[in-house]
């Protein structure tokens, strides 16, 4: 015999291996709004519109809109976790890693310097400090444990501020994206492909030679 409640729980969710394309099309259509759109500007019923399902997806897949705008944010830290591949302990995460790897996914998306900098800088309120705490529970500590081993180990300058060389590394390998029409017309620097590659090759230099402990010989 048929349960009642276990059908009313089950009615308007996709079945099988539509799960994941329907939480992709959200996924997808939420990035569309909110690159455009602050976070209060965008409603549920926009994104569902544009996903082509039924609003009553997002409760059932993201429990509301702000959990959709969070899952959508930690998709992106999420790949650029996977860019590291198995690198596990903060001792293995080299900042060579972390300049390659974050500038493939500045480039890859575009519209994540510019999202970052008016939901964090220019917005309040709940959305601000969940974006603040996914970005603080992905790379940045590892990032910031490495830097530490750098300055205790002694291959970095013992004077160094730790949370302040973090900011200057970030600084150097976000800002070109967010400055990427000057990039492009004034500057004549395409950021894609092989140019991708030699920016990070030349932040990572700028800065390690800007931060090695001198020689004493």
């Amino acid at each position: 015999m048929n349960n009642p409640q276990q059908a009313r729980n089950t009615v308007g969710r996709p079945a099988g291996k539509d799960n994941d394309k329907v939480r992709s099309e959200l996924l997808n259509a939420a990035r569309q709004h909110f690159i455009r759109s602050e976070f209060k500007a965008v409603s549920v019923r926009q994104i569902a519109e544009t996903a082509g399902v039924n609003g009553a997806m997002v409760s059932y897949y993201f429990g509301n809109k702000l959990g959709l705008y969070l899952a959508m944010v930690e998709e992106l830290l999420a790949s650029l976790e996977a860019s590291f591949g198995e690198l596990g302990d903060a001792q293995e995460l080299t900042l060579e890693d972390f300049s390659r790897n974050y500038s493939r996914i500045l480039a890859e998306n575009p519209w994540w310097p510019n999202f970052m900098v008016r939901e964090v800088l220019f917005s309040e309120g709940e959305t601000r400090d969940a974006v603040v705490a996914l970005f603080a529970s992905s790379f940045a500590s590892r990032l910031l444990a490495k830097i530490n081993q750098e300055i205790d180990s002694g291959h970095y300058r013992s004077d160094l501020n730790p949370a302040l060389t973090m900011v200057s590394l970030m600084g150097m390998t976000v800002f070109p994206f967010l400055a990427k029409p000057i990039m492009q017309q004034v500057l004549n620097v395409e950021l894609d492909g092989d140019a991708v590659e030699m920016l990070a090759n030349h932040n990572i230099n700028l800065f390690h030679h800007g931060v090695l402990q001198a020689s004493s010989n």
